[in-house]
Formats: C-alpha cells, structure tokens, sequence
C-alpha cells in the first residue's frame, strides 16, 4: 500500500488541494487528487460521509470516485500536503472574493474622498452638522457614519449608499440579517464582536460575511482557518452591525435563561417542603429570590420594549410569554413547567390577590419604579383549562404637564383633525366623546385635551378606572367598586366640587349617562370614552342606553372616532404599484380604484432597526364630527347612524376609511393595515 500512497502523493493536482483550502481538508478529512474527464478523484477515511464529500464536489464535477485510506494513511497523506503545498504562508488561505461593486482592475487617480466629503458632495449633510458630528463622533468613540445617522443627520439608507460608493463593496440588505442559528455559530462570538464581522449564509465551500471592515485581510485569512471555506466580504455599516450583535448577543436574553435555570434548581430544593402560603411569604419577603429576578425581568423587558400588555398563558407543555407591541402579541419566552407556579404566584403577591383562589376571575394591581420613573400595572387573572390566564395592562409613568405647552397631539392627526377638536372644547359646556374598541388610543387623547384645558383658573376633575396616566395639576378619582365608588356615584359627587371640566373615563351604562347629560345641561363641559365602531354610531349608541334623543341632540358637542394603525419603518419601507385586487380592499369607487394601481404607494419590507417587523410605531386614523345645527336636528328626530354619518360627510368630516387612505398615500402605513384595523372598504 506504500507504493499506492507514493503514487497518490504523485499524482496530487496542486490547483485543487488551494481551491479547497488546508482547514477544510484537515477537518472533513479528505484529499483531491486528480480529476479525469470530468470525475474527481478523492481519498478519504472510511469514517467519512461519502455523500458529504460527493455534494461538495458536484458543483463543479460531474461524479466522484473514492479511494479510501486507513486513518495513518491519511495523517501521513495530510501532513505531505502540507509541507509541500502550505509552506508558504500565502497558500494557505483560498483565494478572497471581495465582491466590489466596481471594477476591481481600476486604479483611481486620487484617494477616495472621506465620509464627510461625500455626504455634503451629495448635500445630505451640512458642514455645520460634519463638524458636529465629527467632534460627537471622537468623544464617544463611535464611527463618523453612526454618529451621524444617530444625531438624526442622514438616514440609514444614505449612509449605506454613501459607503458603497466609497469603498465599493457590495452591501448587506436588511433582509439578509434574518440569519440562522446554525449560521451564527460558524464563528465563535468573541471573533464577531471583536472583528465587527457576521456570518450571513454559506453553501459548505463559500461563507458570505459582513464586515464593517470588509478590506481587513488578516479578518478574511483568520475566517478561513476557523471554517475552512472561502469568504466573500460585504460591507455592512457599524451601526447595523452593533444593533445586529445586541439582539442576537443580548445580556438580556441570557440573563432570562440564567434566571429560569436558577428557578429550576431552587423549585427542586424546595418541592413538597412548604405550602403554597408559606411560598408566598417567602416570594413577599424575597424580593432578591430568582423568582422575583424573574418576574422583574418579564416587567422591566416589557417596558422597554413600549409593550401594552404582557400575556402570560397556559400551553399543552408550558407557559407562554407574549408582549402587545404597536398592537400585535409577539412571543417572548416559555415558562417551564416547574417554574411556572412561583411565576405566577409571585405576581399574585405583588398585585395583593388570593393565591388560594383558581377557580374566579381576580384584579389586582402594583407600581414599579424603573429608570427613575413610576409605573403602575393592572393585573386580571381568568381560570382556562384547569390552568390561569394572566394579562397584565403596563400603564405609563406620570407625567407633569407644563404649563407653557397647551398643544394638543394627535399622533397622526393633521392640522385640520386638530383644529376641529380645538373648535369643539372652546364650549364652556356640552359632552365631547372619544369612541373606538380597547386599545385604540381614545383615554391618550383625551389627556391630551386635558392638558390644553388645564390651567391656575379651571377646576379639572377626573373619575377613572384605573387610572392610567398621572397628571399633575387635576383632580384624579379611582373608581372602587367594592367601597361603593362608580363611575355614576362619584360623577354625583364631583358636581359638588364645583367642577369646570369633568372627565369620565367610560360611559358604560344609562345611571353613568344620566350623570353625565345633566352636567353638561348645568354648564360643565364632560369628556369620555364609549366603544362604538364609528363617530355616527356613537349618537345612536347613546340612545340605545336610554338617553332621550332631544337630551342627546342638546348636550353632545362632538365626537372623536378613532383607531390605531402601525407605522411602516422609514429604513426599509419600498414603494410599489398595488394590484386592482389590493385597490379594491380599501376603495369602492372603479374611478378611484383605477386611479390608485397606477399611484406609487409603500409596503414593509424588515430591517434591523425595526427588528424584521417592517413597522415601527404606530399613528392614530381619525374621524372627528363637531356636532352642528343639522346633525342636531337629525340626532333629535332619531334618524340612523347612516344618516348622521352622510350629513357629518356632506359637512366636510373624513371617515376612518379616508383618513386612513391619506396615510397610506403619504408612505406612513400599508394596504395591509388598512384592512386588519378597518376591515375591507368594500364589505
């Protein structure tokens, strides 16, 4: 076998041991030798999955034919390949791919300008705003580009174009850093963080990476060794890459499963010791225990998230933790079975509810202070499945109202929706209503005319359950159902408060209704919620209450239909020409249908920075109808919500479809959105 294994080393083609490099022959253990009409000789162990081997190759060759060796024959095979063929330092690496966007073979006549030059070459930027930045940029010690974009400068998208035409590189699309776990581990997490390089896809042979550095040749020879493939480099700006890292590198992340760990071993060592009330005293006066770790981080991730609400629900083989961000769940984490009874037993104990009790409904609340700011949660328990539900609804901190800043904001909203509303509190008296279902951003806009109202001469006084948001300067009440406190017993005992302005924070039933009509017939002006579909639906929901609709024509002033729909993320956001299908699910009119596949409009796409959803954020769709002389007398004849809705058009109000559609137009939302808030236009 001697003479077989001499006549191999003979017959090796040097051309093909560089093409697959020294690191992948070492660790798939295997050797080209030679190729003849088109097959591939291969000397392998018989240890090796041939078919691995075969699919390596048939990109190139048509078969492979095997020769197979004894683990000391290819020790001995391996190490003359490598004193023969990787002497020399230089052959050791595969040829780099450095994917430039420009001809690699020109040379230019001068330096390539720097960042800052070509940014104001393209008039993105100022020199005042490069001086800025620059001086930012060194005492942070953060790339010029970052820093820029972060300073709010320029946009991602033109740093982005800015360095391809600098160092031209091809760059690394938003979408491609939707990337696999089996991918990310390729390279040890100390090399990505300390060479600012990301694994991006592979075929076995050829390794994709980003690199914020992608001319750094040390970085592409070290990626061979580690991998035993060829690199081909992208640019990818620092920015993305630091956001990138701390999503998928997050000390949270690994801090949550620490915690979970930690829970696991301590439910262990305490299982079948104590009660389940001495595991709540134990929870109440541990507020260092892994549990309340745990519970702590579930609140503290969810705030800094800007999540709503924290979902926690029972499943075949767990619990489930999911946030509402901008309106929709998006899953967080699974509560392990041991854990999951001290989970939810301590948020029992923080909200004051009977741990002893699965079998009813429960409500419950508790504050936290986190980053210097209070924030309080209302808690509701629900049995299913023999398990529990928890919700828990994150409130937003306190707020001061200043003085000086009476505007009214309405996130969304045009100067017109606002105008319209300012219009309608300049009486003194009357009912304004905010409609639309939970979640809608209705109790957010009233504060927000609260805080234009309020002032040293007006007395502002709320009922509220609960009470969202703190504002200092007005008179805030709690509704107490259990101390005989509701909404219609304080309503009456605000009236002897001398009040100016009362808010109530939902209409729910004709004693709360009654309250209401006849404060604002004695000259106070009344804000509320009610949860109707539509502005016009509102008139006709109050009535169905009980209300007389003479008493309803005279008091309402007005009132603010609303919804939320999320923001398409500026980064990403593509324009495109919708369908006649797309066009007909938010119009009715064929012109208009027409019209609009032949209007450019945009659609998400997912990037970094709104973490692959397309969206970020969310803005308010507006219908506001001021109540005036016409729609009165139809209010006071009973007609139809139909009717009152045709009237309040015909007087210049926008629907919630229209006002909707003005976004879509503008590049602020999508088709999409439209149809999952509003429904199709044409149902």
């Amino acid at each position: 076998m001697k003479d077989v294994l001499n006549k191999l080393k003979d017959s090796i083609n040097k051309d093909l041991i560089l093409k697959y490099g020294q690191a992948l022959l070492e660790q798939m253990k295997f050797v080209p030798i030679n190729v003849k009409d088109n097959f591939i000789y291969v000397a392998i162990n018989p240890d090796v999955n041939k078919d691995d081997v075969s699919s390596l190759m048939k990109e190139d060759f048509t078969d492979t034919r095997f020769i197979q060796l004894s683990e000391e024959e290819m020790d001995d095979l391996l190490k003359h390949i490598n004193e023969t063929f990787y002497n020399n330092p230089e052959e050791k690496t595969i040829i780099i791919e450095k994917s430039k966007v420009k001809d690699k073979s020109e040379k230019p006549d001068k330096p390539p300008k720097r960042l800052g030059e070509l940014l104001i070459d393209k008039e993105y930027i100022t020199e005042t705003q490069l001086i800025q930045a620059l001086s930012e940029s060194k005492r942070q010690g953060t790339p010029l580009g970052s820093t820029l974009y972060k300073l709010g400068f320029i946009t991602l998208n033109q740093l982005k174009e800015t360095l391809q035409i600098q160092q031209g590189y091809e760059i690394v699309n938003s979408s491609q850093l939707e990337i696999q776990e089996k991918v990310i581990n390729i390279l040890p997490e100390d090399f990505i963080k300390a060479n600012k390089v990301i694994p991006i896809s592979t075929d076995g042979r050829n390794l994709v990476v980003g690199m914020v550095k992608p001319n750094d040749s040390k970085v592409l020879k070290e990626i061979v060794y580690l991998t035993g493939q060829s690199p081909r480099a992208m640019l990818i700006t620092h920015y993305e890459f630091q956001t990138f890292i701390d999503s998928v590198y997050s000390s949270s992340q690994k801090e949550t499963k620490e915690i979970i760990q930690q829970i696991e071993e301590e439910v262990l060592e305490i299982e079948g010791e104590e009660t389940l009330w001495e595991q709540a005293e134990r929870e109440l006066k541990d507020s260092t225990g892994s549990v309340a770790k745990f519970v702590n981080k579930i609140i503290t991730d969810a705030i800094d998230n800007k999540a709503s609400d924290i979902h926690i629900e029972p499943r075949l083989e767990n619990y489930s933790v999911r946030y509402r961000i901008d309106g929709i769940l998006r899953h967080v984490i699974d509560i392990p079975p041991k854990v999951e009874q001290s989970v939810l037993t301590r948020f029992k104990v923080l909200s004051r509810m009977n741990i002893a009790e699965h079998r009813r409904p429960q409500d419950g609340t508790f504050s936290i202070k986190y980053k210097n700011n209070s924030y309080d949660f209302r808690i509701n328990s629900l049995p299913v499945t023999s398990k529990e539900k928890i919700v828990i609804r994150v409130l937003a901190p306190a707020v001061s109202l200043n003085a000086a800043d009476r505007n009214i904001q309405l996130e969304g909203g045009t100067q017109e929706d606002i105008d319209k509303i300012k219009k309608m509190i300049t009486c003194p008296h009357g009912i304004i209503l905010s409609s639309g279902p939970t979640g809608s951003g209705k109790t957010t806009t009233l504060y927000s005319v609260l805080k234009s109202l309020n002032s040293e001469d007006v007395n502002i006084t709320t009922i509220e359950d609960p009470i969202e948001i703190k504002l200092e300067g007005i008179n805030q009440s709690q509704v107490n159902a259990k101390a005989g406190i509701t909404f219609a017993s304080c309503l009456r005992a605000i009236l002897r408060q001398d009040p100016d302005i009362i808010l109530v924070g939902e209409i729910r039933d004709y004693e709360t209704l009654e309250v209401a009509i006849s404060a604002a017939l004695t000259g106070h002006l009344v804000l509320s919620t009610v949860h109707t579909n539509s502005a016009a639906a509102t008139v006709t929901r109050l009535i169905e209450m009980g209300a007389k609709d003479y008493l309803v024509s005279s008091t309402l002033s007005g009132v603010v239909a609303q919804r939320l729909v999320r923001r398409l993320c500026d980064e990403c956001k593509e324009e495109y020409y919708p369908s006649y299908e797309e066009a007909k699910n938010v119009l009715v009119d064929e012109e208009e249908i027409q019209k609009f596949t032949k209007t450019k409009v945009y659609r998400k796409k997912g990037c970094n920075a709104c973490n692959f959803s397309g969206y970020k954020g969310r803005l308010g769709v507006y219908e506001i109808m001021p109540i005036n002389k016409e729609i009165r007398k139809l209010v006071a004849l009973g007609s139809h919500d139909i009717e009152i809705e045709d009237a309040a058009v015909a007087c210049g109000m926008k629907t919630l479809n229209q006002s909707c559609l003005g976004h879509i137009l503008k590049g602020h939302t999508t088709t999409d959105e439209f149809v999952r808030v509003l429904g199709m236009a044409n149902e």
